[in-house]
């Protein structure tokens, strides 16, 4: 079984990294749009992302991981802001507020069509004005949900979390190991005797 991983964020393939397993990237041409609620979004997107792959790929030993992430403030979704004055906008609203992160993750393979959402609670500090202009002049989050980066130098903007730090990141790296290893395709390899590099992770 060989893994793909549908995204095009660098932060997604790091993430992913970390498991140990060998996997490829593909970027879905996906056209994203908000559905009624943010759920609802970030589960037909992250399904979308990964059947568009599957479908190009057209193979039976290969499972596709979408995944896709919103942020949500007073009920309203915060995409991906469009242009810097926007995503100055975006932190302005979010400053001293509370907040919530939906990201959805999809496993598609020609036996498996499965789906989950992970929601985590983030409250910002209040964050000056001048600050927010250092941020997006600088690191320039057009490609971030909320017009931010908990990875980054926005990391400073969080006073509190409630939930999976990496649900804010954009990928609930926990959960996406869960899902491989009670399926039986995270494992640990026996360790032999003459082996010199310790033991070794497989993806069955």
């Amino acid at each position: 079984m060989r893994i793909i991983l549908a995204s095009s964020s660098p932060r997604r393939r790091q993430l992913m990294e970390l498991l140990g397993i060998e996997f490829e990237v593909e970027k879905p041409d996906v056209e994203e749009e908000f559905l009624e609620s943010p759920e609802e979004t970030v589960i037909e997107l992250s399904v979308r992302k990964a059947e568009w792959v599957f479908q190009k790929r057209k193979e039976e030993k290969v499972l596709v991981i979408g995944s896709d992430t919103v942020v949500v403030l007073d009920g309203n979704i915060l995409g991906k802001p469009e242009s810097l004055k926007e995503a100055k906008g975006m932190l302005k609203k979010l400053s001293g507020k509370w907040h919530v992160v939906h990201t959805g993750v999809a496993f598609i393979s020609s036996e498996t069509k499965d789906v989950f959402v992970s929601s985590t609670k983030v409250k910002f500090r209040e964050l000056p004005e001048s600050v927010i202009d250092y941020y997006v002049e600088k690191y320039k989050p057009l490609d971030k949900a909320g017009a931010y980066g908990i990875q980054d130098f926005a990391a400073v903007f969080v006073e509190k979390i409630e939930g999976d730090f990496f649900t804010v990141v954009g990928f609930p790296l926990g959960m996406v190991w869960q899902y491989l290893y009670e399926k039986g395709w995270w494992k640990v390899a026996s360790k032999r005797e003459n082996d010199k590099g310790g033991t070794r992770v497989t993806f069955g």
